[in-house]
């Protein structure tokens, strides 16, 4: 029973806190403490947590009352066992079936946790989406803050920031990462992970797009793969940008040269090291000054649908080839294509959430002059 464990007040607050997803660092140290201290609290907790989860017993109001949190799960913890001593198994399957999450979840006791329950727990996710049209921000267990873009999805075990610092990432991410050498923060896309411990930095990894893009603002990252044979660290400094190019299952990896912006490879996949960048354009997606640097139509249009949750749709391959640059605030989609008309050879027709683009003939006239003289 938990009354037989001499469990401090301040350890019963970290394991309700985390439990109830209102966990702060200092939690963290108390649990990571106490979980250090022997392997029965380990087991305990993994006790804690599916009495947690099959009872219902999440608080969502702000304020959470520790000690009836905690005399909730003592009563559950007691009327499990007690139930183990008084019933046979297929007593237990029935009463199962009454509580049949509890059960996938991981059992109703001590007694009853083994070690599938165990691995069941540990493989719960947390998953946040930012679906097409809007933008969300995360404040991690451990202090970290992630910005997610639209369209993009991330998720990361129950055990974030205790067993492990592991995030998957399908999509557009900005990480401001708190510092843990015990526990490296990784991030992991489709074929390659972004190792850091204490830095900021911008992943692009949607998966219909055939890059993965990362940037470095502070601190150093490491890439690596477990689906391709990298070059042993590969690592990024300030102002550097990692473009993974997705194909087959060798890599060539090539940095910049002073002379080049960006060096070429025959091979496939390859990983380009560009350096030198401004990466105020590439991470400011997530501020309200949306910055936009000489960016071709085809790949503007791309993030405004993701942005504005439409669908673009041009009638002339050329259109895609022109470019636009310019600092965007609080427009919506309908202004910013009327700024992009000033610049490029475009007219444009909104139906719903469909966009149309057609090529304006006089401004395209003028543009072939212009580029004649």
């Amino acid at each position: 029973m938990t009354k037989d464990l001499n469990i401090s007040e301040e350890e019963k607050r970290a394991i309700v806190n985390y439990l109830s997803d209102k966990y702060s660092l200092a939690d963290s140290e108390i649990l990571n403490n106490w979980l250090a201290k022997n392997d029965k609290n380990k087991l305990l907790f993994d006790q804690l947590s599916d009495i947690w989860q099959a009872s219902n017993l999440k608080n969502t109001e702000s304020r959470i009352d520790i000690n009836q949190a905690w005399n909730d799960i003592q009563e559950q913890i007691n009327f499990n066992q007690y139930r183990r001593k008084k019933i046979e198994w297929n007593h237990l399957l029935r009463y199962a079936a009454v509580f049949i999450i509890a059960i996938l979840l991981g059992g109703f006791g001590y007694y009853f946790i083994s070690e599938n329950s165990r691995q069941i727990s540990e493989q719960q996710f947390v998953e946040y989406f930012a679906p097409l049209g809007s933008r969300s921000f995360v404040q991690l267990a451990d202090g970290s803050k992630v910005w997610i873009n639209a369209g993009s999805t991330l998720k990361y075990q129950n055990s974030f920031g205790i067993n492990n610092r592991n995030l998957i990432l399908s999509g557009e991410a900005f990480f401001e990462v708190e510092k843990n050498k015990e526990l490296p923060f990784v991030v992991k896309t489709s074929e390659i992970n972004i190792v850091a411990i204490g830095t900021k930095f911008n992943v692009k990894a949607y998966s219909e797009e055939n890059t993965i893009e990362t940037t470095l603002i502070k601190g150093s990252v490491k890439l690596e793969s477990s689906t391709v044979n990298l070059q042993d660290n590969i690592l990024l400094r300030p102002n550097e940008k990692a473009v993974f190019t997705k194909k087959n299952q060798s890599v060539e990896v090539i940095h910049q040269s002073e002379e080049d912006n960006v060096l070429k490879s025959d091979s496939n996949p390859k990983m380009e090291i560009i350096r030198s960048v401004d990466p105020v354009p590439i991470v400011s997606w997530k501020d309200k000054r949306w910055i936009i640097k000489n960016e071709k139509l085809g790949l503007l249009a791309t993030k405004l649908e993701r942005r504005f949750g439409v669908n673009i749709i041009f009638d002339n391959e050329v259109l895609k080839e022109f470019s636009f640059g310019g600092t965007l605030e609080d427009e919506n989609i309908e202004q910013i294509l009327k700024i992009i008309s000033y610049s490029s050879p475009i007219d444009y027709v909104i139906q719903d959430n469909t966009v149309y683009i057609m090529a304006n003939k006089n401004k395209m006239n003028k543009f072939k002059k212009l580029l004649m003289e």
